[in-house]
């Protein structure tokens, strides 16, 4: 699409300033990733963040529908413990688009569709490196795949444009928030028996050491997760790509590799390696082990 259809204010803000990418090519960014990105989102509610004055000052987290957004931005209803939210969703890329002209940098989703909102179609685990040591979080992704492998489970891998990598495992909705996050807290401990060298499971972040941070605890109600293929607020524009696993063992490869300027270079010459991600759901009980 053509963003000269949307209106854009102010489209040379430098929202990277360090290295001056403005929010038009963000903006044309979002276009061009559109047809990438847009599977994984459509009818999820999405929390986005936001950085008016870019990225090097304080952002925010943007979960309700501001009133003024246009009428054209869809608003999802969204059960809460005590009341309902109006929350955004983005099914086109006119959506899509219109977001990023209001400083959206970031996109995170929901990990269920609205139509069955307190039921989950997929697992994640979050690999959080305590020092920064992307080996360690490669080795114990690994290892995860080898354990999912075992059973037969398939699982998905992208970098996420920050520290670490996320797991995903597309599961059939058939289970709540409450049941699925209990098979993903049996997974995390039977991982972190297999590599207690690397890993941990402890929630306070100074009780952690140096060790890689299993977070399984993002398969709960009204959590999320960066969406495939959304850009992150950091230097060069580094964006959360879907890898296969292969990629990921090969070492230079790392969780920033991916950036604004070369990402449509990798998506030219490689199939997206999340492509048939819904179509190998499994049933949950299945890696109730």
């Amino acid at each position: 699409m053509k963003i000269k259809n949307i209106e854009i204010t102010h489209p040379d803000k430098l929202l990277f300033p360090e290295n001056a990418i403005t929010k038009k090519e963000v903006c044309e960014y979002y276009a061009r990733i559109a047809d990438f990105l847009l599977p994984f989102v459509k009818e999820r509610p999405l929390t986005l963040r936001r950085y008016p004055d870019g990225i090097d000052s304080d952002g925010f987290y943007n979960k309700h529908a501001p009133d003024y957004f246009p009428d054209f931005i869809q608003r999802l209803t969204v059960p809460m413990e005590e009341a309902h939210m109006q929350m955004v969703a983005a099914n086109t890329a006119t959506e899509l688009v219109y977001l990023a002209g209001q400083n959206t940098i970031e996109f995170h989703m929901a990990l269920s569709k609205i139509d069955d909102i307190k039921k989950p179609d997929q697992l994640i685990f979050d690999f959080d490196p305590s020092d920064g040591d992307f080996e360690k979080v490669r080795t114990s992704a690994l290892i995860l795949k080898e354990l999912l492998d075992s059973w037969d489970v398939p699982s998905f891998v992208k970098t996420t444009g920050s520290r670490g990598v996320h797991v995903h495992i597309p599961i059939i909705r058939s289970e709540s928030f409450k049941e699925t996050k209990l098979i993903a807290k049996k997974i995390a401990a039977k991982l972190h028996a297999e590599c207690k060298n690397l890993t941990t499971l402890e929630q306070r972040k100074n009780k952690r050491g140096d060790k890689v941070f299993i977070d399984y605890l993002r398969n709960d109600y009204a959590m999320t997760a960066i969406v495939p293929y959304s850009l992150r607020a950091h230097r060069k524009a580094p964006i959360a790509t879907p890898i296969d696993w292969v990629e990921l063992a090969d070492k230079s490869i790392g969780p920033k590799t991916y950036h604004i300027k070369n990402i449509f270079l990798r998506l030219a010459k490689k199939k997206d390696p999340w492509e048939n991600f819904m179509q190998k759901s499994i049933k949950i009980q299945k890696i109730d082990k």
